[in-house]
């Protein structure tokens, strides 16, 4: 990680879950480059808490305009906060997502555990799609730390492998760990130990800050030849189809022709 991204989840941590953080200095530039960085993931609100924690600091500063600006994004950051656990994600692949939906359709079954895989998918798909949810992940700690889901991870756990995404949430756990400093015994739907392989992706991800990029093929009108829109944005689909195949293999698989299907509907005929 560079010094801005270092940064970055240090003020998460202490802004989200109120670790003690030392931060290094930077220049007016970076601390503006950090702040473009917490717009992207929806997350001022928690570093501005960050900030605020960490305002004596000698390494921290930041010009008058720029306190400003923080607050008045922590503010609409709130404003905007909208409760996406009662919206479950559909998966692309039909056999798994008829399971997904009959799971969720189920009123005999807890909420809070269905509320839960809801949480787990939802930052799933995402990881597949746009990379790392931060904002969702620190959601899913926050809820785990304080320990208030109140679901049954027995029942989880036996969900979670039905729908065979018990490894993605071993990638989400790991994640949870090496990012915000959760412990293994906050986390009661993963294993205690990951692999190193898991260990890999999820320092990966953590490079990675981007967000959602579309590609769309298009046909000239005086041609006959196809082209795409975003040629990076199509490599690093592949790339990050690929590097998910071993964690959730069957949702990988279409979710990466669900996605080029979609683009092939902005060819204009």
């Amino acid at each position: 990680m560079n010094i801005i991204q270092r940064n970055f989840f240090r003020l998460l941590r202490c802004g989200a879950f109120q670790t003690t953080e030392v931060l290094e200095p930077m220049s007016v530039h970076k601390w503006n480059k950090l702040y473009q960085l917490a717009t992207v993931h929806s997350v001022q609100s928690y570093v501005y808490q960050g900030l605020k924690s960490c305002q004596d600091q000698f390494a921290l500063h930041l010009t008058d305009a720029q306190w400003k600006q923080w607050l008045t994004a922590k503010e609409n950051d709130e404003d905007n906060d909208e409760d996406e656990l009662l919206r479950p994600d559909k998966l692309t692949n039909p056999l798994l997502n008829r399971q997904l939906q009959n799971i969720l359709d189920d009123e005999q079954s807890d909420i809070n555990t269905r509320r839960m895989l809801i949480r787990i998918i939802s930052i799933a798909r995402r990881i597949l799609n746009e990379g790392l949810p931060l904002k969702l992940l620190i959601e899913l700690g926050l809820t785990l730390r304080a320990n208030n889901s109140k679901a049954d991870y027995e029942v989880l756990g036996s969900w979670l492998k039905k729908l065979h995404f018990e490894q993605m949430a071993q990638l989400e756990a790991t994640l949870l760990m090496d990012l915000f400093g959760l412990e293994a015994k906050d986390i009661p739907f993963a294993e205690s130990d990951a692999d190193r392989k898991t260990i890999v992706v999820a320092k990966e991800l953590a490079e990675y800050t981007n967000i959602r990029q579309d590609f769309y093929f298009s046909q000239g009108s005086d041609s006959i030849f196809v082209h795409t829109s975003n040629g990076g944005a199509l490599i690093n689909h592949i790339k990050r189809s690929a590097r998910y195949m071993r964690f959730i293999p069957s949702e990988a698989f279409t979710n990466f022709f669900a996605s080029f299907a979609h683009s092939l509907t902005h060819i204009e005929e």
